[in-house]
Formats: structure tokens, sequence, C-alpha cells
């Protein structure tokens, strides 16, 4: 599926003028992504100044499915509640709710460069490596394992 209006999330409700305004700029955007698939979301200041940030489908659809939401409603959470699915996770995992591991990510950068190493809760090795690959964008994973030791 292609960009598209219904893709598109302002933070807050706009008035008419407004809208129009943001509807213009919206347009041009979208023609010129048009063969990406992208939502949107818009962060209009009192000004009218706008700042878009995009999500892949892929990212939103993965969202909107973990927090049984509608694609927009979990556009709107990565966008103003930023780190929210990892802490309600995290709170899953240490209370022992749904049957969530922690799950630990080694790369090549943690072992050649002496970083950390990666870490997420997920429900299985599956799940974690979709996060930490296509979610986090973490590219030279080596191996994940599970581990459930609290180190916080």
């Amino acid at each position: 599926m292609r960009s598209e209006t219904e893709r598109v999330v302002f933070s807050r409700n706009l008035e008419s003028e407004e809208y129009l305004a943001a509807s213009l700029f919206i347009m041009s955007l979208l023609l010129k992504y048009k063969e990406e698939d992208y939502y949107y979301y818009v962060n209009v200041d009192a000004n009218m100044n706008m700042d878009v940030t995009t999500y892949t489908s892929q990212e939103v659809q993965w969202q909107a499915n973990e927090l049984m939401c509608t694609d927009l409603q979990a556009v709107f959470a990565i966008a103003e509640y930023d780190g929210f699915y990892e802490e309600l996770t995290q709170i899953f995992w240490k209370n022992d709710i749904g049957g969530y591991n922690r799950y630990v990510a080694q790369t090549a950068s943690s072992l050649h460069d002496n970083q950390d190493d990666n870490f997420c809760i997920a429900k299985s090795e599956e799940d974690a490596l979709f996060y930490l690959d296509v979610i986090l964008g973490i590219d030279d994973i080596l191996t994940i394992r599970e581990d459930n030791e609290e180190i916080f």
C-alpha cells in the first residue's frame, strides 16, 4: 500500500484555515513519496510550523498488533509516548505476566567495539529477533539468548 492521507496523524486538532494550509503541505509530501509505504506524524505548533516524522508500515502495523489498537493510534503512541511499549513489556516481565522473557542480542559491535549488548522483552526468540532487527534496526545480530536475570 502506498502513502495516502488516511495515514497522516496530526499532533493536535486544526482549525479549518489551518487544516487547509496543512493539507496543501501534506499533499505535496504525499506526492513526493507516493511510492513509499509510510505513515506520517505531523507535529503542528501554534505558529503552524510543522515537523513530519515518517514511520514504516511494518513498524506501525506491528505496534498496532502488539497494543491491540488501530494503525493511527499506533502512530500516535509511537510519536507521543516514546518507549511506552518497552516500559509496558518490562512491567509485564518483572511481574511475570503474559509469558514475557528478556532476550539479549549479541552483535558484532558488542564483541568488537566493547559495546553493551542490546536486549528486549518478548514472548519468543522469534519475536525478539523481529523487534531487534526490524523495529530497532540492529543489523549485525550474531546470537539471541534468553536471559531473565534482572540487572537494573
